[in-house]
């Protein structure tokens, strides 16, 4: 062995071994109410929360940096983790806290992260997850959840439950589906994708997105959707039973069924179309700016 290649190897044990020595490798646990509330704090990394059918909370954190403190504060009726980061410290890009938890089905869960990715598996309870550039990710129950990112991507798949909806992002994706009841979107230069089952209220806002929604319409159910620049597509499960009332001031206006829409100026831009398909009973209100809008059965 060269003594160059013998002080290379040397200096990459060396390396190694001041790397496994920062890492934290922590774990905790409580006993909690089944319907406990557990809160988490997280700035760089991820967050994998996990349902299972014990009373108990179990964290099992790794912490890449030996500056990062872990805060863990538990009582019957509550857990509150939180990832410490001093603010004078400076950070490699690579240096991440992951924190894996385990939870009971019915807690309700709250989760606040910077650029940490969120996933959520298997509860039912009450959510609301929020980060800065970090992805979203969980399932719907019965039980509100409110999700919000501003780059970062929105995913939400229902279980045939009817969980209200709310999602907001800016310039990040929202992809909704098997949702049934409620659903409240907004998106700034985002996209929404969504499908609602049995819809009793749609309220949908975009700044310089698109939404694309599919939705079935329960007898008295409200829609309403507008854009200031994006484009709006709605795409109505089959019979059509509403009243339609849309309006866009530049765009234009594409319908497979019902009336045509008609000029709002004999000498200006815009559209506009107000017609009831069907037995009526349901109301449909779409109002785009200068963005297409798009409304079909099929």
């Amino acid at each position: 062995m060269s003594i160059r290649f013998a002080l290379l190897s040397a200096a990459t044990l060396a390396v190694l071994a001041q790397a496994a020595a920062a890492e934290q490798n922590l774990s905790k646990r409580a006993t909690v109410a089944a319907d406990a509330t557990v809160d988490v704090s997280n700035v760089q990394g991820n967050v994998l929360v996990t349902a299972w059918d014990r009373n108990e909370v179990e964290l099992t954190a790794v912490l890449e940096s030996d500056k990062d403190q872990l805060e863990f504060e538990a009582t019957d009726r509550g857990v509150r983790i939180k990832v410490q980061r001093p603010d004078h410290h400076r950070y490699r890009d690579e240096e991440d806290a992951n924190l894996t938890l385990k939870v009971p089905k019915g807690v309700r869960l709250m989760i606040d992260t910077v650029s940490a990715d969120i996933t959520v598996d298997g509860v039912r309870g009450e959510q609301r997850l929020e980060s800065v550039s970090g992805t979203v990710e969980t399932r719907a129950y019965d039980q509100p959840l409110s999700l919000h990112t501003v780059s970062g991507e929105i995913t939400v798949a229902g279980s045939g439950g009817k969980a209200p909806l709310t999602t907001e992002n800016i310039s990040g994706a929202t992809i909704v589906s098997g949702i049934r009841g409620a659903y409240e979107g907004q998106t700034v230069s985002g996209t929404i994708d969504a499908s609602i089952a049995a819809v009793q209220r749609l309220d949908v806002e975009t700044v310089s997105g698109d939404a694309d929604i599919k939705a079935e319409l329960v007898p008295g159910a409200r829609v309403e959707m507008e854009s200031v620049s994006g484009e709006l597509s709605l795409i109505i499960k089959p019979p059509v039973d509403a009243e339609f009332d849309i309006e866009s001031f530049s765009g234009d206006i594409d319908t497979c069924f019902g009336a045509q829409p008609r000029d709002k100026s004999k000498y200006g831009p815009g559209s506009e179309l107000a017609f009831t398909q069907g037995k009526g009973g349901s109301r449909v209100v779409i109002e785009s700016l200068s963005g297409d809008i798009r409304i079909c059965d099929r």
